[in-house]
């Protein structure tokens, strides 16, 4: 066997010395073998990278056999043995290749190294929080692009392998997730992540990769019942997020990791939860006592959170005094606006609009105006406005199935029937009918997105994507339509057909996003 084996070598030797000389005996240098079509690049994260190369030699193209590598640090990993590479990137900020050719015929081997910056898809545009035909949660998403809108379907069930479990509740965002890496075990601070969160899940998906970092139990020091109760609502400031399972809050704060145990005592708190700015407590409404509250961090302790309730106090200056707890009254709707309605305090202090109907007197609605300005404290009552509007003048307005806050104008919308209308709190009428919908009427919010612009060159290319809109999202059999809605102020609510969206599911919650940090400060508008 030995003697084979050294015959061999022999006879190998001498069929490359052969192919190197020429009839005079004179030695010719193989040709070098070069890789082609290998470059570096970019792609969109949640994108393959796909590449056919070329390999010739003397400038023909030969047969090769192919590896491809990728590199953590200085460790090669095989990706793939394939001709061509189709490799999905699972990583942030860049990532180093390498594909090595061997030359089929003579075993020469070439190696090049090429590098590929991973873009975040998710930039800039809608992002749509949908139910799935069998009841469950997934999100399509509408991006600005440099050459016109990018439209994508179901990237939860790509990212999990199948929706969130439950109906949806919200996708919000935050730039100052801690995370702790389960490969390093180290915490890595100020991760920007969306939250979508759906009646039964929540979940940290990283924007950057579109990874999900952590789920459910692991967002909870004690998790909820999930089995038995629902999440109702969420909401995520600067500093800390807060979640509502069962009328039960629970607090996330700034530098930890999940949720703190709910809130101990009697109360159960309404869905609706509102805020103004990005460092004010949350507002909520306690439906067991019927009062007024703050969802904010405990003085005491920091990762506790509490229901602060608005003292029984006034101003001297107060002319209307109407007590925030034991108001003996159902809360029909609750949103925000930007105008105040303190006259001590006129600029820099949202609103809160409360609808409500005293619990022994159903002819008559009630319209408080809370000022956010005593959401610091908590120490005077907020309420700085009140009407009463007796149902009869409008039962559509008291039984409607949809309410949203034009958040420039004292204006609430309200869908009943698939019938558009509003009432102008400043001038107390209400414009009945403004617009007729076909489907199932499924969501309707107004934004006033103040935030995605640029108007520095230092900063990238300049644009301006402010809008001051009306959304309203329909269902018919299987598929979703989203209409949008301009305000003027000279025509009013005007029907904008071109931006019209379209797809597969029911529209349950919207959120324009952009990595500008003005998003953060402007979160509360989609509460």
């Amino acid at each position: 066997m030995k003697y084979i084996y050294y015959l061999m070598t022999v006879l190998v030797v001498g069929l490359l010395f052969s192919a190197c000389y020429d009839k005079e005996n004179t030695i010719r240098r193989l040709p070098d073998l070069v890789i082609g079509n290998v470059a570096s690049g970019s792609v969109k994260t949640g994108e393959p990278i796909e590449i056919t190369p070329t390999c010739t030699m003397g400038g023909e193209e030969v047969e090769c056999t192919y590896n491809w590598y990728r590199y953590h640090g200085s460790l090669a990993e095989l990706i793939s043995e394939e001709a061509s590479l189709e490799w999905r990137v699972d990583t942030i900020g860049s990532v180093t290749l390498q594909v090595e050719a061997t030359h089929v015929e003579t075993g020469i081997q070439s190696l090049l190294s090429f590098t590929y910056t991973i873009v975040p898809r998710i930039d800039r545009g809608w992002l749509i929080l949908k139910e799935t035909s069998d009841g469950n949660t997934d999100m399509d998403v509408s991006l600005v692009q440099a050459n016109g809108t990018e439209f994508a379907t179901d990237v939860l069930s790509l990212a999990l392998g199948q929706p969130m479990r439950g109906r949806p509740v919200s996708v919000l965002s935050t730039d100052n997730y801690m995370w702790y890496n389960p490969e390093t075990g180290s915490a890595e601070n100020y991760q920007v992540c969306l939250t979508p969160v759906s009646e039964k899940e929540i979940l940290m998906y990283r924007v950057a990769d579109e990874k999900v970092l952590v789920r459910n139990e692991d967002l909870f020091f004690e998790v909820p019942d999930f089995a038995s109760g629902s999440i109702e609502a969420y909401m995520k400031l600067s500093n800390n997020a807060s979640l509502i399972h069962d009328g039960r809050a629970h607090l996330m704060q700034q530098g930890t990791a999940a949720f703190m145990p709910a809130l101990l005592g009697n109360y159960h708190l309404a869905p609706y939860q509102v805020c103004y700015g990005y460092s004010n407590p949350m507002l909520v409404y306690d439906e067991l006592n019927s009062s007024f509250g703050l969802l904010q961090s405990s003085s005491n302790m920091s990762t506790v959170m509490e229901i602060k309730y608005f003292d029984n106090a006034y101003r001297d200056l107060d002319e209307l005094r109407i007590s925030p707890s034991g108001m003996n009254a159902d809360l029909i709707y609750m949103g925000q606006t930007d105008g105040s309605i303190d006259p001590e305090h006129l600029t820099n202090y949202g609103t809160a609009y409360a609808l409500m109907q005293k619990k022994d007197d159903r002819d008559n609605l009630l319209l408080y105006g809370l000022t956010s300005y005593e959401w610091y404290t908590g120490a005077y009552s907020p309420i700085r406005f009140a009407r009463t509007i007796p149902v009869s003048r409008c039962e559509a307005f008291a039984t409607a199935d949809f309410y949203t806050m034009h958040q420039t104008r004292n204006q609430i919308y309200f869908i009943k029937d698939n019938q558009l209308s509003y009432y102008d709190i400043d001038d107390d009428t209400f414009v009945m009918n403004i617009h007729t919908f076909e489907g199932e009427v499924t969501y309707c919010k107004y934004i006033a997105n103040n935030y995605d612009y640029n108007e520095s060159s230092w900063s990238g290319p300049l644009y301006d994507s402010r809008f001051d809109r009306l959304l309203v999202a329909t269902s018919s059999g299987t598929g979703y339509t989203i209409h949008s809605f301009n305000w003027f102020v000279n025509g009013g609510l005007t029907l904008v057909p071109d931006l019209e969206m379209r797809g597969e599911g029911k529209v349950r919650f919207m959120l324009w996003y952009t990595s500008n940090w003005r998003l953060f400060n402007n979160i509360y508008r989609y509460s």
